[in-house]
């Protein structure tokens, strides 16, 4: 839903419009702010109807009223923005620290071994046939080998369309994806090859789509659907949750965590190549990509991935 079409009634509201057609001449995507600040612009609409001045009282009684939902962190971030905001504009208003804010502990990502995903693609292979969604069957084990080859976010997988796979060049475009970022995606040659089997198949079902991955409507899958489904191959897989539960996001995890592991491998400088796995995974910092070299020096001394060649392209060679 548009944000525009969102009713703000609060003594706020002026000032929340104008934040949000502020990002939006940026650039910058406004739909998640709107649906907080609509949240915050209905608390105070009840608690403090007279009030057109973000106070710090005001501030921390809205996010302490997400205490229960284990909301209150992520109204911290959503309240210090709207804060910074006002301020910018020349407005009295309190902004939260963000030294208040906890810090997210991340959780470790599970690091499938080789005879894991290997079973883990063979349920992919297997995934039943449904009379009510024909493409299913096939679907499935071409995005999740998409999401783990290519280290993809599986929303960039799910929302993929056809013009963005360029078979000439071995290359899929991903658009807009998060922080806004384009970037093209150089893919191995036998990868290719599946994406354009698949897409022949799919074309006889959907002549007209424009989504590669299209669900019985031919339309976009849904994030629910893309998590359901992981969770149904795992099971069909066995491997069970004895170390912890695997979600899709851990497909990409592992794309990163296993490149990293072969470039040491063939004594390539860290320092030097993280930045192109940067650029090819879409991180806003390098930061987000060096999470992932502490991980390794475990994961070198108890898995042999040193032979591992799998699907994941190499690095393309700059001039």
């Amino acid at each position: 839903m548009n944000w525009k079409s969102f009713e703000y009634n609060s003594g706020f509201a002026p000032d929340i419009r104008e934040m949000l057609l502020f990002k939006e001449a940026l650039g910058h995507k406004s739909s998640s702010f709107a649906a907080d600040l609509l949240c915050f612009d209905r608390f105070c609409a009840k608690n403090y109807p007279d009030n057109s001045s973000l106070t710090q009282e005001i501030a921390f009684a809205w996010c302490m009223d997400g205490r229960k939902e284990g909301l209150a962190p992520h109204r911290m971030h959503k309240i210090r923005e709207f804060g910074k905001y006002l301020t910018s504009v020349g407005k009295q208003a309190y902004v939260l620290p963000s030294a208040l804010i906890p810090d997210k502990k991340a959780d470790l990502p599970y690091l499938l071994t080789d005879d894991e995903l290997k079973t883990f693609f063979d349920a992919t292979d297997n995934y039943p046939h449904r009379d009510n969604s024909p493409l299913v069957e096939y679907t499935v084990p071409v995005i999740f080998r998409l999401i783990y080859a290519c280290g993809m976010r599986p929303q960039e997988a799910r929302k993929l369309k056809r013009s963005d796979f360029d078979y000439g060049k071995n290359s899929i475009y991903i658009e807009e994806s998060k922080w806004c970022k384009d970037r093209r995606l150089v893919a191995d040659a036998s990868l290719m090859d599946m994406c354009r089997k698949y897409d022949a198949i799919a074309h006889e079902r959907f002549p007209e789509r424009t989504v590669f991955f299209p669900n019985q409507y031919g339309q976009m899958y849904s994030h629910e659907w893309l998590t359901e489904t992981f969770h149904k191959c795992w099971n069909l897989s066995g491997i069970g949750d004895a170390r912890g539960v695997c979600v899709p996001y851990d497909l990409r995890h592992n794309f990163a965590t296993r490149t990293l592991i072969r470039w040491v491998a063939e004594g390539k400088d860290l320092n030097a190549y993280v930045p192109y796995l940067c650029a090819y995974m879409g991180h806003a910092s390098f930061n987000s990509t060096y999470y992932y070299v502490h991980l390794l020096p475990d994961k070198l001394a108890v898995l042999d991935f040193m032979k591992s060649k799998g699907i994941i392209p190499e690095v393309p060679h700059e001039d």
